[in-house]
């Protein structure tokens, strides 16, 4: 059986990076790029990414599914969530 799902998810990227530097189209290629690797791992699954935006305002939890600009809280990583 084919089975489908529409994902939001919402990331923090953090990074140095020089001041006149567009820090968000280097993220939103590097996104790009750590989808496509960890696809590697699941070659059973298409996936398409249809659009990399930068969030604005707001936050992202269960009662809000707007993406938003909010960093994750102190000590966390989000890393294994």
């Amino acid at each position: 059986m084919r089975k489908a799902i529409k994902l939001k998810v919402a990331l923090w990227i953090e990074g140095e990076d020089e001041p006149a530097h567009n820090f968000a189209k280097s993220a939103k290629q590097a996104v790009r790029e750590i989808i496509s690797a960890g696809l590697k791992s699941h070659p059973e699954l298409k996936v398409t990414i249809r659009g990399i935006t930068e969030g604005g305002g707001g936050g992202f939890d269960d009662s809000d599914d707007s993406p938003g600009t909010t960093p994750p809280s102190p000590g966390t990583t989000g890393a294994k969530q």
